[in-house]
């Protein structure tokens, strides 16, 4: 039998598909003991749920098997604790310092290579530096006004530790798998949904992640999700400009940026940190929407402005970016958000916005995706 010192170097080979360092220097393996033949290797995924375990579990065996007196390799794998996450996020920050290039880990891939875009033939990010200007709820909007003209659609949530697309639809349970990946929760009108909510144990779970594992979950639930064919993917981005959105513009293949944003100066004035950031990184910016707007008396239809008269017509014209429209305050947005059922709300305001975003982003992209026909269901 191999001593388990032989075993850890054998080890050393398994490298971690997303991360690109070996599992041992990676802290992720915890235990290994060999005994008559049988080799038991405990790991520590960083990813709970991970879609790529199958493939360190068949790399682990394979190079094992191939040692002399081996005869069975048994892996138990489960998930990092906060605290060996912690110490992985530590690590990895320790051996970037050490480099005199920054942001380059040896044997660690650079995570900016773009990822490919297979069968999706538009991707828009949805962002804001600021939080609270709903850009979920616009991210959930346009899907559903795009998937009633008949395209098909997916979502990606992008804010990995905020997430909340999956409760807007409705979406509940852990996605299933196949060979060709994780697929994507369906929603009623059959909007495809991607969220850290549903891979976790209860919803309520906080996600304690530092940046290097947060980037790699992004990458994968694009890369490693069977979304098959889509029209437009939406990616529902967090607030700020760090870790998250930096990652899905460097990796993901994404066409365009909608910028939301609400009728007050601090929103406008975090928002532009958003606008620089996508231009500095080269990402096309299909326009500025403006969220609650105003609100409509539910009596006379009268329009209620919430805050100050709004310029953003003005702001766009100063920053030369396309105003894609204005969206009202409406309650019953949040009625329908609250009980999963935000595929029932319909609005002009909404089909507007869609018709613009699609204009803007035909000729960026230099297309026009086409319609399929589809049989609407109660929500269309």
């Amino acid at each position: 039998m191999p001593s388990n010192e032989q075993i850890t170097s054998k080890l050393r080979e398994v490298i971690d598909p997303e991360i690109g360092l070996n599992i041992v220097d990676l802290g992720m393996v915890r235990s290994v003991t060999a005994d008559s033949g049988t080799v038991k290797v405990d790991i520590a995924l960083t990813v709970k749920g991970c879609p790529l375990a199958s493939t360190i579990e068949s790399d682990i065996k394979r190079l094992l098997n191939d040692l002399d007196g081996v005869s069975n390799v048994s892996v138990l794998m489960s998930s990092m604790t906060k605290e060996e996450l912690n110490s992985l996020g530590a690590r990895l920050q320790q051996m970037k310092s050490q480099q005199r290039s920054p942001g380059k880990i040896p044997g660690m891939s650079s995570g900016i290579d773009k990822l490919d875009k297979k069968g999706i033939q538009t991707i828009i990010a949805i962002m804001s530096g600021k939080g609270g200007v709903g850009k979920s709820y616009v991210t959930a909007m346009l899907a559903v006004e795009l998937r009633r003209q008949g395209f098909e659609v997916g979502i990606l949530d992008g804010d990995i530790t905020g997430p909340s697309i999956a409760k807007i639809f409705g979406l509940s349970g852990k996605p299933m798998a196949d060979e060709q990946g994780v697929l994507p929760k369906t929603t009623r009108s059959g909007i495809k949904v991607i969220s850290m909510n549903l891979l976790l144990d209860t919803p309520d779970t906080p996600v304690i992640w530092r940046g290097p594992i947060i980037n790699g979950v992004i990458r994968q639930l694009f890369n490693d999700v069977s979304w098959g064919d889509l029209h437009y993917m939406l990616v529902d981005l967090p607030p700020g400009t760090g870790d998250a959105p930096l990652t899905v513009f460097q990796s993901l293949p994404v066409d365009g940026a909608v910028i939301v944003t609400t009728p007050q100066d601090l929103a406008m004035l975090i928002v532009k940190k958003a606008i620089n950031m996508a231009k500095q990184l080269n990402i096309p910016i299909v326009g500025l929407v403006e969220n609650m707007s105003y609100m409509k008396c539910p009596h006379c239809s009268e329009k209620v402005e919430m805050f100050e008269d709004s310029n953003i017509g003005h702001v766009a014209k100063e920053l030369n970016l396309n105003f894609l429209g204005k969206l009202p305050f409406d309650p019953k947005v949040n009625r329908l958000a609250d009980k999963g059922r935000i595929e029932d709300y319909l609005s002009p305001e909404t089909t507007q916005l869609v018709s613009s975003v699609r204009s803007q982003v035909s000729k960026l992209v230099g297309l026009t995706a086409t319609p399929i026909s589809w049989k609407r269901n109660s929500a269309g």
